[in-house]
């Protein structure tokens, strides 16, 4: 065989749990004969957005509890999207309901896995001259505090291992960083903007060397 796909088949899915999360457990038929079952965290797709100030001089991040760590992590703005939604619609959406701040400036850098045994994705949007927009529309068991941390620490913050989604944002800037091109490649929403350019040149900046 030489896809690597075809060493696995499906044979069936069922539901095992539905919540806040869903989990399914899905039977396969593996190369030697095998049969076996794995537990899959299926549901909608989430989007994070890291947003940056005027002038690209701080980050908008929210502060809240989180029930897996047990306690209060400071992370990028974002959540699931809706059926409708696009995962820029997504991220922007979230970033006003969370924090207040809106922009229009923004970039999409793209997706990965939530894990191994997920059939969801996480994607990440880039977002310039982040301004508030109006108070933060919280829902139901989410509070907390928006915070602004200074761009120039924004690296070392990343790399503390304290929040959920740093290996997406890392990610992120990276694709940011390095495009040729950091508007109108991606959708309607990214769009050429001076502002994207300014932060571009702000975000290779934090890169060491």
């Amino acid at each position: 065989m030489n896809d690597s796909n075809e060493l696995w088949r499906k044979l069936w899915s069922t539901r095992a749990y539905k919540g806040f999360v869903t989990i399914n457990q899905d039977t396969y038929l593996e190369a030697d004969g095998t049969v076996s079952t794995w537990d899959i965290i299926a549901g909608p797709d989430s989007a994070a957005v890291l947003a940056f100030t005027e002038g690209g001089t701080d980050v908008v991040l929210f502060e809240q509890f989180r029930v897996g760590p047990g306690k209060t992590l400071l992370e990028l703005p974002g959540g699931y999207l809706n059926d409708d939604e696009s995962p820029v619609e997504a991220a922007q959406r979230e970033l006003a309901e969370e924090t207040g701040y809106a922009s229009s400036a923004v970039y999409y850098a793209g997706s990965e896995w939530w894990s191994a045994n997920s059939s969801r994705r996480k994607h990440i949007v880039i977002a310039a001259e982040a301004r508030p927009g109006g108070d933060p529309s919280w829902d139901a068991s989410e509070a907390g505090f928006v915070r602004l941390l200074p761009s120039d620490e924004l690296i070392e913050f990343l790399l503390s291992g304290e929040l959920t989604d740093a290996g997406l944002a890392c990610r992120g800037l990276m694709k940011f960083a390095a495009s040729t091109r950091v508007a109108g490649t991606q959708a309607a929403s990214t769009q050429a903007n001076p502002a994207l350019d300014k932060l571009q040149a702000t975000v290779r900046g934090l890169f060491p060397g």
